[in-house]
């Protein structure tokens, strides 16, 4: 199933798509209650996912005809392939089948396996893994909704998201293919400015590309960026533009010993 960009809910044998679900509030509700899936979710909870400080009066009823109509999306699949809602006192819990895939936790799970492949030597893997968690984070989240639960699913995602093309920057490096690797380090710049990761990163590629000189523009881009926003550069990413650059230090004139006469 898909929480990222279009809800889906999907089997061998069906598809439903986010259009059958009871409404935006049906929208919101089926994704936090996957989201929240390994505990009881309390009905106050859920009127707070829903609706968050403006919870009408007659939020339990309409919670409760939410959930109905919830099953009776669900009832739609086989039994051996269907997600159940079961009720306890006062709360809620949804149980999905043993094998169901939830794009959400693929893309958290890659992201979390590409560092441990990296060390193993295997870039193509991480490149892989990487490309998947990309994907799938940069799709969004409930788009046009709001709240305080929503916000921090967004920034998670965004947090894999940038994550992600680091690590499929470095893996292009590993592979020898500098010009994806400076099409994805531009776009994690786009994506955040003040990440300096991708700044050195961007250094590094155009260096792995015989293109080591433009690093002065992208260090000037970068320290630009920077003092717009009262920060300084990390000496870090000083370090990375001098390797590329070759903008070391100028050197002190070497003492040299005085020359002798040679022997005869």
């Amino acid at each position: 199933m898909t929480l990222c960009g279009h809800l889906r809910i999907e089997s061998d044998a069906l598809v439903i798509e986010e259009t059958a679900l009871p409404g935006r509030l049906g929208r919101k509700l089926w994704a936090y209650l996957v989201l929240n899936r390994r505990r009881p979710v309390g009905r106050g909870e859920i009127a707070g996912a829903l609706w968050g400080d403006e919870e009408p009066d007659a939020a339990d009823a309409s919670v409760n005809a939410l959930i109905s109509r919830l099953r009776s999306v669900l009832a739609r699949f086989d039994a051996d392939e269907r997600a159940e809602l079961r009720t306890a006192t006062g709360s809620y819990t949804l149980v999905l089948p043993a094998d169901a895939f939830v794009d959400r936790e693929r893309a958290w799970g890659a992201i979390q396996h590409v560092q441990a492949v990296r060390r193993r030597g295997d870039a193509a893997a991480a490149w892989a893994e990487a490309v998947i968690a990309h994907e799938i984070a940069a799709r969004g989240f409930l788009p046009g909704e709001d709240g305080d639960w929503i916000e921090a699913e967004r920034r998670t995602l965004g947090d894999i998201e940038l994550q992600a093309l680091e690590a499929i920057v470095e893996a292009e490096i590993d592979q020898q293919r500098p010009p994806e690797a400076e099409r994805a380090a531009r776009m994690l710049i786009a994506r955040d400015a003040l990440r300096e990761s991708g700044y050195r990163l961007l250094m590094r590629a155009l260096a792995a590309g015989g293109n080591g000189a433009q690093a002065a523009r992208v260090m000037d881009e970068c320290r630009s960026a920077f003092a717009h926003a009262g920060v300084a550069v990390s000496a870090e990413t000083e370090r990375v533009y001098r390797e590329v650059s070759g903008a070391g230090s100028p050197r002190a004139p070497s003492m040299s010993r005085p020359r002798t006469a040679p022997r005869k």
